[in-house]
C-alpha cells in the first residue's frame, strides 16, 4: 500500500546571537560585536523519483540549523543553510484547516513553508548584544495525489487490470477472485508517439471507505468498467453514486463506459452506442477505445 498522507512538524532556525565585544579608543571601552547569521528556512521541493509518502513514516520532524553567533570586530556571524526536504511530484501542502499552501507537481519545484528567525544585533550598534528571533513553526499536512492523466474504476473482478495492462503493456497480476488488486497502480499509455498516465484503482466497495478515490483528483478522464449484463446501467450508476458520495466535483471530469467480457455474452444482446463494448481477454474493442482516448485527451 502506498502511504499518501502525512503530518509533519516543520521549525526553522532561529537566529544567532549579536556578539559581545569590545575595542579601547581613545581610554574607553567601545562596544563592537557583530550581528548574529540568520536562521535557516525549510523548503518541500518535488522530486521525481519519489512515488509515495512512506520516506515519513518514521521521521516526521524536522528542524533547520540556526544562525551562528555574531563576532568582534563587527564581524556578522554565518547564515544557516536552508533544509530542503524532497517529497513526490503531485504533494498537496496543506495547514490543518485543509487549505492549500502550494501544489507541488512539477520536478524541482519548491515551496518555502517556515522561514528562519533574523540574527540578533550585536552591541556595536547597541549597548546589550541581542538574542536572534525565533524560527517560524508549523504543523502542516502532506496529501500526495498521484500524477495521472486516466483513472480506470469500478467493482470487483470486471477486468480493470486486465484493461490497464492492455493500454500500458504492463503485465501485473490479474485473478479470477476479488480484490486482486490492493493498491493504486500507474503507467504510461503510449501511442502515436504522445504519452498519458494510466491510473489503475482498487476494487470499489458499495460498503466501507474509498480513500484511493482521492487520486482521481487529477485525472482528466475517467473509465467506469463494468461487466454485470444486462445490468450494467444499474452497475454504472451505482459506480457514478460512490464517486459523486466522495466528492461531487469529480462527476464534472470526462466518462467513458466500458463493458468488458463481451466475449462472454450473447451476440443478441443490445448495445448502447454510450458504451465501448471490448473483450480485455480477445482484444476485441481496445483498438477504438485507445483511439477514442487520444481524441479526446487531445
Amino acid at each position: 500500500m502506498i502511504v499518501d498522507s502525512v503530518t509533519l512538524f516543520l521549525s526553522a532556525g532561529c537566529g544567532g546571537k549579536g556578539a559581545t565585544s569590545f575595542i579601547r579608543k581613545r581610554k574607553r571601552l567601545v562596544g563592537d560585536g557583530g550581528e548574529g547569521g540568520r536562521g535557516g528556512d525549510i523548503f518541500l521541493e518535488a522530486n521525481r523519483n519519489l512515488y509515495d509518502l512512506s520516506k515519513f513514516k518514521y521521521k516526521r520532524k524536522f528542524k533547520a540549523p540556526d544562525g551562528e553567533r555574531g563576532k568582534a570586530r563587527r564581524k556578522k556571524g554565518k547564515d544557516a543553510s536552508s533544509l530542503v526536504i524532497p517529497v513526490p511530484c503531485g504533494t498537496l501542502v496543506k495547514d490543518l484547516e485543509e487549505r492549500i499552501i502550494a501544489d507541488l507537481k512539477k520536478d524541482k519545484e519548491r515551496v518555502c513553508v517556515v522561514r528562519g528567525g533574523e540574527g540578533g544585533r550585536g552591541n556595536f550598534r547597541r549597548e546589550e548584544a541581542e538574542r536572534g528571533k525565533e524560527g517560524e513553526r508549523k504543523e502542516i499536512i502532506l496529501d500526495y495525489r498521484i500524477l495521472s492523466d486516466i483513472a480506470i474504476v469500478g467493482f470487483a473482478n470486471t477486468g480493470k487490470t486486465s484493461l490497464f495492462n492492455y493500454l500500458t503493456g504492463k503485465n501485473f497480476k490479474v485473478a479470477d477472485y476479488p480484490f486482486a488488486t490492493t493498491s493504486c497502480m500507474w503507467a504510461p499509455f503510449r501511442k502515436n508517439y504522445r504519452e498519458f498516465i494510466v491510473l489503475d484503482t482498487p476494487p470499489l466497495k458499495e460498503k466501507g471507505e474509498n480513500n484511493f478515490l482521492k487520486h482521481l483528483f487529477r485525472v482528466k478522464l475517467i473509465i467506469i468498467v463494468v461487466d454485470n449484463y444486462p445490468e450494467i446501467e444499474e452497475e454504472v450508476n451505482s459506480v457514478k453514486k460512490l464517486i459523486n458520495d466522495f466528492d461531487s466535483s469529480y462527476l464534472n471530469k470526462n466518462f467513458f463506459y466500458l463493458c468488458n467480457k463481451i466475449d462472454k455474452i450473447d451476440k443478441s444482446f443490445k448495445r448502447e452506442r454510450r458504451f465501448f463494448y471490448l473483450s480485455t481477454k480477445t482484444g476485441e474493442g481496445v483498438e477504438a477505445l485507445e483511439d477514442r482516448i487520444l481524441k479526446v485527451l487531445g
